[in-house]
């Protein structure tokens, strides 16, 4: 008997060291160049970004995340290869550093043509711009705390000040400064209030999900073509950022064919429809 469970026993750990020297690793999720990643960090990642646990997320929000992940990792990856910028051994660079990495290996976006530029602000230029209003507001809990300071504003106390010292909007400290606002881009409750106040005026309390907000227009600018040279401030910054996007994901999608990615789709606990998978059927 102690012969079988002995005969057992070497079975068993033949079996385990022929399992190792072939490699095999059940919690592996892919292979990005030279680096194994495996299948706990990416769960944690998950919840991380999303808050939930990780076998909550749909499928389409996973394989969006999936995508992103890997894609940091063959940034990480063709920074290794490269000897470019200072990588981690554990992978995790802050999004300031993984900015930096992706400068030194994808260079500048090209600029857009001044011909797309000027066919974008003439087009637009065609369009009624919708009035907007320089805004102001406090946020308080009720609606005596909001009367209250409206009238401490109406007896000719600082908007600032007060907002200092009563209101819980984000930006308080600032002064509760909300800049220009368009008509029509704000729930439908405070859209009305504001564009019937003109300039230098402050509204009745306003009851919003948040509580009780106080608005001051600053300034009112009527509906009206837009200002040409800020219209093409703005055209160029927008068609800019668009060209960076693209550059930025050509680039990743250059460095994966170049280094080199393998999805273990099967180890998944999702169908996994994302652009790796999709590469991998081409390939």
């Amino acid at each position: 008997m102690g012969g079988l469970r002995c005969s057992r026993c070497g079975l068993v750990l033949l079996a385990l060291a022929g399992a190792l020297s072939c490699g095999v690793d059940e919690d592996v999720l892919a292979q990005v160049g030279r680096q194994r990643l495996y299948m706990a960090p990416f769960q944690v990642y998950v919840g991380e970004v999303t808050g939930e646990i990780w076998q909550g997320v749909d499928t389409r929000a996973a394989s969006r995340l999936l995508d992103q992940y890997l894609d940091q990792q063959v940034i990480l990856e063709a920074a290794r290869q490269k000897d470019v910028g200072d990588v981690s051994e554990e992978g995790r660079q802050r999004p300031r550093e993984m900015r930096l990495l992706l400068e030194e290996l994808c260079g500048t976006a090209p600029s857009p043509p001044e011909s797309m530029v000027e066919e974008e602000v003439a087009r637009r230029a065609s369009e009624l711009r919708p009035a907007r209003a320089h805004v102001r507001q406090m946020l308080v809990d009720s609606q005596e705390q909001a009367q209250a300071a409206r009238e401490r504003l109406i007896a000719g106390n600082d908007f600032v000040e007060i907002s200092r010292e009563v209101s819980r909007a984000p930006n308080a400290a600032a002064g509760g400064e909300l800049g220009f606002v368009d008509q029509g881009g704000l729930p439908p409750e405070i859209d009305e209030v504001i564009f019937s106040l003109a300039a230098g005026e402050i509204s009745d309390p306003v009851q919003s999900p948040s509580g009780y907000h106080v608005f001051q227009v600053l300034e009112v600018v009527p509906a009206g073509p837009p200002d040409h040279r800020e219209l093409e401030v703005a055209v160029r910054a927008e068609l800019r950022r668009k060209a960076t996007r693209t550059h930025i994901r050509q680039c990743i999608r250059d460095l994966a064919s170049e280094i080199g990615v393998e999805v273990q789709t099967q180890r998944l606990w999702f169908p996994y429809r994302g652009k790796y998978a999709e590469e991998q059927d081409e390939a």
